[in-house]
């Protein structure tokens, strides 16, 4: 009487593991990648979610459950925005802004249909060394002091977010001072940038790849991002501060959520670890182990 796992059943199980890994590895990393990472950003209920996986036209769509509300379109009056662009191992594609001067193409899209005094943005980022300031991924600045939220590379010159610093500065409702943090950031990398506001707390607070790198206690004026219900004129704009593009970004940008809430840390850092690399290679390895252990038993048993 043997014992172990009857011979037939572990051939077939190796069989079964090696087929599975041939069938991965045919399935494009970044496709599997991309399903990965929406899973976990949808997970978490944004109101609004680019994945920017768009491969043509002008259109940014939202992958949120709000639908095509906030959908963004493309001004390109100022300048260039590629779509289809290499992106971080589990990111599929990216955008790539080239906003390398005083004005760029933005994305301008609906504002948020309620102000949020609680909020988390999260977006991947590779900047261009060549634009250290005035550079901005996010915002919904608009001309004077109405609860704006800006997050770039120096995203407002002359504030304490400074040269080769990623960072946040909220406008205040009026108020000639801002609520800010920053950090030094290395270009021509990819990077995962979180960005919180909380009241409930009093902290507007800046992540980088997961880890907390400055935060701000001391509000002013508060952390409200500014909605259709707010003050003056809202709007969504990607990759600039303004809809004319002012202040505009350059270099790549992926994976950008906007969420209603606070995200605790954990949830941040799982952001910026992204998701395992796809399978294939387990599954190849588990299918190799498996044959080569029923080699094994078969040698032994003559």
């Amino acid at each position: 009487m043997r014992s172990g796992l009857n011979f037939s059943l572990v051939k077939q199980m190796s069989l079964a593991g090696l087929f599975l890994g041939i069938c991965a590895s045919l399935v494009p990393e970044a496709q599997a990648g991309t399903s990965g990472y929406r899973g976990l950003i949808l997970g978490d209920s944004p109101v609004v979610y680019y994945e920017f996986e768009e491969t043509s036209g002008t259109t940014a769509f939202n992958s949120a459950n709000t639908g095509s509300r906030y959908d963004g379109s493309f001004n390109l009056s100022r300048g260039p925005i590629a779509v289809n662009r290499p992106s971080f191992a589990q990111g599929g594609a990216s955008y790539d802004f080239g906003g390398g001067g005083d004005y760029g193409g933005v994305i301008v899209a609906s504002p948020l249909a309620n102000s949020l005094t609680e909020w988390t943005v999260s977006l991947w980022v590779s900047y261009d060394s060549s634009k250290t300031a005035g550079s901005n991924f996010l915002s919904n600045d608009q001309l004077g002091w109405n609860n704006d939220v800006l997050i770039g590379i120096g995203p407002e010159e002359g504030t304490e977010v400074g040269r080769g610093q990623v960072g946040v500065v909220q406008q205040g409702a009026p108020g000639a001072e801002r609520d800010f943090a920053g950090a030094p950031l290395t270009a021509g990398k990819w990077h995962h940038i979180a960005v919180t506001g909380s009241t409930a707390s009093g902290k507007l607070s800046l992540f980088i790849d997961g880890v907390l790198a400055a935060s701000d206690e001391n509000l002013v004026n508060g952390v409200t991002f500014n909605g259709a219900d707010g003050l003056g004129t809202a709007s969504l704009n990607i990759g600039a501060s303004r809809t004319d593009g002012l202040r505009p970004y350059d270099g790549l940008l992926d994976e950008l959520a906007i969420f209603d809430h606070v995200l605790p840390p954990e949830r941040i850092a799982a952001h910026a670890a992204a998701v395992p690399e796809p399978a294939t290679h387990a599954l190849l390895a588990l299918g190799a182990l498996s044959i080569a252990g029923y080699a094994l038993r078969r040698r032994t048993r003559k």
